[in-house]
């Protein structure tokens, strides 16, 4: 869902404002990339299933 996502930045924006220390942005970075990635991994997927 693009609000989902639209409210995953929000939260990450505000995220790294709020914290200077670069492990926190490393961490926080890392996590936004896993939840964005995994749905396209999915639908990847079953599309080639699909074919």
């Amino acid at each position: 869902d693009w609000l989902d996502l639209l409210a995953i930045q929000g939260t990450l924006k505000s995220l790294l404002q709020h914290h200077s220390s670069k492990a926190s942005i490393l961490r926080c970075s890392a996590f936004f990339t896993v939840q964005l990635s995994h749905p396209y991994m999915t639908i990847g997927k079953t599309i080639a299933l699909t074919r």
